[in-house]
């Protein structure tokens, strides 16, 4: 969409430069240059004004930045040359005729003094721009110093020019119109415009960190604007107007070029860096599901297949364990670029996870997936140069095809790791196909159905709760509630077990709503008992955020137990809320207006657009747990973690850091602001006795 978008500003943007010729040869005579009235132009051209310094700013900023101990040296001298153009053309504008007197009394010629250094500034910024090569030199204490000089300059030309306008050659003689020395400064800044647009254009390929066909487009409606303003007789006509109007184009393309790219830019970088493995390059196991649910949807639409395999190497870790984990990786490098040079093109590799990678074969027969495969095999036993070492390292594949072995993207992954199990069950270094024979682990998913139907009715569900806590001053300020079972027959079974059982049958809908009361009534009952106990998260699955009924739900359970909702937290993952928008829109709504928070969980394990942060009534998001295991020793974790903190403090949101387990993530998370975290470093979570102690010990260590 945004591309389709961004196509259309071009084509929009191409049809004005050409437009521009017809347009001035219309005007280049004064009998065609139709007088407008001063105050319609006044308010036309305070409008359009008022843009071309906002722009300006924008650019400025773009250039200075906010807080980076080094800046690009040519984002730097091209925001700050914005910085003279804002101001200029802020002079330009209250120097304008029907204006307030600016310290002397105003008149065309004064306001196209200031006009002209506006637009020589704008001129050798970008051209410093083109030729700067793009490199980190500018400090935060350099960028101070331009702070202050270039709003210096400016006011010096401005003195030099505000007490006695007269005192520089005439440039426009009312009765007469312009006077040679304007036009030909014009003409001279239309050259310049041109010039620089050619260079542009020499050099595209080497110009980067900016929309390069969009700043294009800028130079040439600015140069056409030039044009204009050599031709008008009266102030009030409409060849200064559409001088005028070419300008705002012409900025409102800069602002495509620089300010929106270099918007865009993070959100890009942190889309990929959220969707591909930093090792590798390849795609990672986000962006493989999607392409996965994709590939199902349209082979169930057009009657085809599609195929998955699964690889894994066998014995990886003695490499890690004998050589280095550095040359490990280097193998996995090796490994990933000699898979996708074995496939053919249309196949969709990614980096599953560990030493474990995914092929997507779309269109593909069984008979034609087993070719492949074995084209895998025959391929990785072949020896690897890595570094100084020769390796030898096989493989194991796991296949499943679409509809045969399953009719979901879920159901496909799942029967293809049954069958990747088997293929390092039967010795390692071959592919095994996935068969019935395989899915006895199904008899398991079948005993936890039939169990959990019953569970609710028995009381064998208890809740456990997390402490949730306020990094910058060690105290606790909230806790989530964390579902456990405890079965009579199967023993304690692990929520990453039965929830997706519960979620895929809708046992999740009377389980998720026993979670819900029974968390409202746990903590006013602490409330009761004088507790400091702050509020409660309680977890939201996909098929409870679907449901048209959750908001009088959660009134009920508010109103049964007495908690103020302001104590409710509610945590919504990114999926369930991507799922359906318009759908999340409303429900989202309905919770804000009752007085909870919604939190956004497992932030950063999604793959959807970031709008929705913007859009929807938010209060939280965690960061998923994979994101801070590797802190602070994983350079890509540490750069998504600061991301998501920046991109939540800009917002107003307050951060949760997800499986806090050591001190030094604890104080990488400090020093990178995060608000608060959960974790074994802290707390497991506890059963609801051992949380009262737990309160009580703080109240005690706190009076102490």
């Amino acid at each position: 969409m945004q591309l389709t978008q961004l196509n259309t500003n071009r084509l929009v943007g191409a049809m004005l430069v050409l437009a521009s010729i017809p347009l001035l040869l219309w005007q280049i005579s004064p009998e065609n240059q139709f007088a407008i009235s001063q105050t319609t132009f006044l308010a036309a051209h305070s409008m359009m004004e008022t843009f071309a310094i906002v722009v300006a700013a924008l650019i400025f900023f773009t250039g200075h930045g906010a807080g980076e101990t080094a800046r690009p040296l040519r984002s730097v001298v091209l925001g700050y040359a914005f910085l003279a153009v804002a101001l200029f053309d802020m002079l330009h504008f209250l120097s304008y005729i029907g204006m307030p007197d600016l310290v002397s009394p105003n008149s065309p010629h004064k306001a196209i003094l200031f006009w002209l250094c506006g637009r020589m500034a704008a001129g050798v910024g970008l051209l410093a721009y083109l030729l700067i090569p793009e490199r980190i030199a500018v400090t935060a204490q350099a960028r101070r110093f331009a702070l202050a000089g270039v709003p210096l300059f400016v006011a010096t030309v401005a003195y030099g020019v505000l007490p006695d306008p007269t005192l520089a050659p005439a440039m426009f003689v009312p009765g007469v119109g312009l006077t040679t020395l304007k036009i030909v400064l014009e003409w001279l800044m239309f050259a310049f415009y041109i010039a620089i647009a050619m260079l542009l254009y020499a050099r595209r390929a080497s110009v980067s960190n900016c929309d390069v066909e969009s700043l294009l487009l800028a130079l040439l409606l600015l140069a056409a604007g030039e044009l204009f303003f050599t031709l008008y007789v009266q102030v009030s006509s409409t060849a200064n107007l559409l001088g005028h109007i070419y300008k705002v184009f012409g900025y409102y393309f800069l602002y495509l070029a620089i300010y929106a790219e270099a918007v865009r830019q993070p959100f890009r970088r942190m889309r990929w860096m959220l969707t591909h493995d930093e090792l590798t390059q390849l795609p990672n196991r986000t962006a493989f599901n999607e392409r996965l649910d994709m590939a199902v949807a349209w082979a169930g639409h057009s009657n085809t297949s599609c195929a998955v395999l699964l690889l894994d190497l066998d014995h990886f870790q003695d490499v890690n364990d004998t050589l280095g984990h550095e040359q490990g990786d280097l193998l996995l490098v090796s490994v990933a670029r000699r898979i996708s040079a074995t496939l053919p093109e249309p196949a969709f590799v990614a980096r599953f996870s560990g030493d474990e990678f995914v092929i997507l074969l779309e269109n593909a027969s069984m008979e034609q997936a087993k070719m492949a495969g074995e084209s895998l095999l025959k391929a990785i036993s072949k020896p690897f140069q890595v570094s100084e070492d020769k390796l030898d390292i096989g493989a194991s594949l796991g296949l499943v095809t679409y509809p045969v072995d399953g009719d979901s993207a879920s159901v496909l992954m799942r029967h293809a790791d049954l069958a990747l199990h088997r293929a390092k069950f039967s010795g390692r270094n071959c592919l095994t196909a996935f068969s019935r024979d395989l899915a006895d682990g199904i008899q398991r998913r079948v005993q936890l159905e039939a169990r959990l139907k019953q569970a609710l009715q028995r009381g064998e569900f208890a809740l456990h709760y997390q402490p949730k806590v306020e990094i910058a001053t060690g105290r606790t300020v909230g806790w989530e509630a964390l579902l456990r079972w405890q079965s009579p027959e199967l023993g304690m079974v692990s929520p990453a077990e039965f929830i997706p059982v519960a979620e895929q049958t809708g046992l999740i809908l009377p389980i998720g709503e026993w979670v819900l009361r029974e968390s409202c009534r746990q903590l006013r009952e602490w409330q009761e008992a004088g507790l400091a106990v702050g509020g409660v998260a309680v977890n939201l699955s996909t098929r409870q955020f679907r449901q048209q009924s959750l908001a009088e739900q959660v009134r009920g359970a508010l109103k049964d137990s007495g908690l103020a909702p302001d104590m409710l937290e509610l945590e919504i993952t990114e999926s369930a809320i991507m799922d359906n928008l318009a759908s999340a829109a409303s429900v989202l709504g309905e919770l804000a207006r009752l007085g909870i928070s919604i939190a956004v969980d497992d932030f950063g394990t999604g793959y959807s657009s970031l709008s929705y942060l913007k859009t929807f009534p938010l209060h939280a998001l965690k960061i998923d747990r994979s994101f801070i295991q590797d802190i602070p020793g994983d350079d890509n974790d540490t750069a998504i973690v600061r991301t998501i903190i920046a991109l939540a403090e800009s917002l107003g949101l307050t951060v949760v850091a997800e499986g806090v387990e050591t001190e030094a993530q604890l104080d990488y998370l400090r020093e990178a602001g995060c608000a608060q975290m959960q974790g074994y470093l802290f707390s497991r979570p506890l059963p609801p006795d051992q949380c009262v102690g737990l309160m009580r010990s703080g109240k005690a260590r706190a009076a102490a």
